[in-house]
């Protein structure tokens, strides 16, 4: 049996600063695999380094792509309509599906600047029909990630795990998944939920909460106060066995790990998620 160490990665946001070598030679040092960001690939360069990543034998979980809302998101505001965001999603579905070999994609709603949910809503449920056949096509499933109740109506329109289901039931897909972020669902009202996922969910993302300073800033896992040893034991209790993500934003805040020892970042993240794993009763 794969034991925890091994499904645990880092999401290259973590080490915003770092190029994608540093972070591959970084997280392969600390014995991590790596959740990828579009963003640290080159337009005009990307074919090469998804050749020279293939190629480095690091395990590969997912992909958060440049453009990952149906809607406009407050990180990305065009463009605005969604066909055309979809465009550009099946387009990265289609750059990476060669590195994802049956990994995900991420993606959330985006928002309606006029606070008008249901048109979010009705444009996600079509435009996810259509990408959970397009990337089901190319052997890449599609996470979907409720986010904390401070970006709705910002990033998304659905801030829980229950909302969630709802489109998951409409979108009602084996391609499409769920994501479960314990920083976004740290509160226990909010932790229980993960409980309900069952077999839908495809992906796991670890970090701390203290109340923040910024839209983006989060902690390294252990170091505040999510209960993260009961987070994990309720995932493990679903029988999930994929892999576990550490994500870190650190934008527009002082003292930003994004400004530290990244190094040392990685490896007190990796430390406190090991301790919270050994809490929770997972094997070495």
């Amino acid at each position: 049996m794969t034991s925890f160490a091994d499904r645990l990665q880092i999401s290259e946001i973590t080490t915003k600063p770092w190029s994608l070598e540093q972070d591959v030679a970084s997280y392969r040092r600390h014995g991590l695999g790596i959740e990828l960001w579009e963003s640290k690939f080159s337009e005009t360069d990307y074919d090469r380094q998804i050749s020279w990543i293939d190629e480095q034998g690091i395990s590969i979980s997912s992909l958060q792509p440049r453009v990952m809302t149906v809607c406009a998101s407050m990180s990305v505001l065009e463009p605005k309509d969604p066909k055309e965001r979809l465009r550009l999603m099946c387009r990265t579905v289609d750059r990476f599906a060669k590195l994802l070999k049956g990994g995900l994609i991420l993606t959330n709603t985006g928002a309606d600047p006029t606070g008008n949910e249901d048109a979010v809503w009705k444009a996600s449920v079509e435009a996810y029909k259509r990408l959970a056949d397009y990337a089901a096509e190319r052997n890449v499933r599609v996470a979907f990630e409720p986010l904390g109740a401070s970006l709705m109506n910002r990033s998304t329109t659905i801030p829980n795990i229950r909302i969630a289901l709802q489109l998951l039931e409409q979108i009602n897909h084996p391609n499409f998944g769920l994501c479960a972020d314990s920083y976004n669902l740290w509160e226990s009202s909010a932790l229980h939920q993960v409980s309900l996922c069952g077999d839908q969910l495809f992906l796991v993302h670890l970090a701390d909460w203290k109340r923040p300073r910024s839209f983006h800033h989060r902690f390294i896992p252990g170091e505040r106060v999510v209960p993260l040893h009961d987070f994990l034991d309720r995932v493990r209790n679903l029988g999930y066995t994929g892999p576990y993500v550490i994500e870190l934003f650190s934008e527009g805040v002082p003292n930003s790990l994004w400004e530290q020892d990244l190094d040392s970042v990685v490896e007190r993240s990796k430390r406190g998620v090991l301790q919270a794993a050994a809490r929770a009763g997972f094997s070495a």
